[in-house]
């Protein structure tokens, strides 16, 4: 397997009920959904990269996830010991995909500029917006310390993989792309979180820019993925061919 050429697997870390809506913007309120909750692992012939944290155990507990899991103990399933991560990609901060940061101790962290300074500037402290975030303390302490970088819109993180800014569920949200051996998959984080929204073109209720949410998913059509991963549906990929 060439450097530049990636499989992608999920780890799975807990499973909740939810309103639709929160997840399809203004449908089907009331009605709920099983979502899940994950990281993912891109391994090439010599790289292990992991995109998202996933929810810490006790935190998920708190918020009624079932099925929680230890991140270690998760990765170890996959031959994948947390101390030798080196590089985390994170589409987002909000606490169910960063907040386990603490968990990569030799990591070094990317999120887009735009989403580390709506966290250190106090923009995210409406009660509105501050209950998806948590852990806010680590994550500016990661990032005083150099460990959580910032990029700047579309950028290449290494050959394979790139970094694509979106917003609209958070002013930073951003979708990797990476080169697999069956072509482009897309890792959509919460940009797209369900395989509803793509399919449908539906955005994320949860969002700071209904504008920017639609405009992402058009951006994810554009891409032509073989493969998408979304931030939460229940079935870790969608097929869409060549």
């Amino acid at each position: 397997m060439s450097d530049a050429v990636f499989t992608v697997d999920a780890v799975h870390l807990g499973k909740r009920i939810a309103d639709t809506s929160l997840f399809l913007y203004l449908t089907d309120p009331g009605t709920p959904i099983e979502i899940a909750y994950r990281l993912w692992l891109l391994r090439s012939a010599h790289r292990t990269i992991v995109v998202d944290t996933g929810p810490p155990v006790v935190e998920g507990r708190e918020r009624r996830l079932s099925e929680t899991r230890d991140l270690s103990e998760a990765l170890a399933v996959h031959g994948v010991e947390p101390r030798s991560i080196d590089t985390v990609l994170l589409t987002h901060l909000h606490w169910d995909h960063a907040a386990n940061a603490d968990q990569f101790p030799n990591a070094r962290f990317y999120a887009q500029r735009a989403e580390i300074d709506f966290l250190r500037h106090g923009r995210h402290q409406h009660p509105a917006l501050n209950r998806f975030f948590s852990t806010h303390a680590l994550l500016e302490e990661l990032a005083d310390a150099g460990r959580l970088l910032p990029l700047d819109g579309d950028v290449e993180i290494e050959p394979g993989v790139r970094a694509i800014r979106v917003g609209g569920h958070t002013p930073g949200s951003q979708m990797f792309c990476v080169d697999t051996a069956e072509g482009l998959a897309l890792l959509a984080g919460d940009a797209v979180p369900l395989n509803r929204n793509y399919v449908e073109r539906i955005p994320s209720g949860i969002l700071v820019d209904v504008f920017e949410a639609v405009a992402a998913l058009d951006k994810a059509r554009a891409l032509a993925p073989v493969k998408l991963y979304t931030g939460h549906d229940i079935a870790p990929c969608l097929d869409l061919g060549p």
